[in-house]
C-alpha cells in the first residue's frame, strides 16, 4: 500500500452563479494541474447524494499531490493564490480537507 495526500475542496455556490460560471470554475481549477509542480492528478463533480447532508455545498474538487511539500508549496503559489481570489465572487460557503489515504495498486 502507498499513501498518497488528497486535498478535498467543496463549494456552495452564490445564488446567480450560471452553468458557465461554473464551468470556468472547474477549467481553472483543473488548470492549476499544469501549472503548479506536484500536483498527480485533479478531478470534480456536482453533488448528487440523495441523503441531504451537503449542508450547502454543491461541488467538491479532489486533488492529489506526491508529498506534503509539494501541498505546501501549492497553498501560497501565486497562480493558486490568483484562483482563489477570482473564485471569491462565486462561492458563498467553502470547506476544505486534507489526508493521507492508503491506496492499494492495481
Amino acid at each position: 500500500m502507498t499513501q498518497v495526500l488528497r486535498h478535498v475542496v467543496m463549494f456552495g455556490f452564490n445564488e446567480g452563479v450560471s452553468a458557465g460560471d461554473l464551468a470556468e470554475v472547474a477549467r481553472r481549477f483543473g488548470a492549476l494541474r499544469d501549472q503548479i509542480p506536484g500536483i498527480l492528478a485533479f478531478e470534480w463533480g456536482e453533488n448528487v447524494s440523495p441523503e441531504g447532508l451537503s449542508d450547502g455545498l454543491s461541488h467538491c474538487f479532489f486533488m492529489t499531490f506526491e508529498s506534503e511539500a509539494a501541498r505546501d508549496a501549492y497553498l501560497p503559489h501565486p497562480t493558486h493564490q490568483a484562483f482563489v481570489a477570482w473564485i471569491g465572487a462565486f462561492v458563498a460557503k467553502a470547506v476544505v480537507v486534507d489526508y493521507w489515504a492508503e491506496a492499494e495498486s492495481a
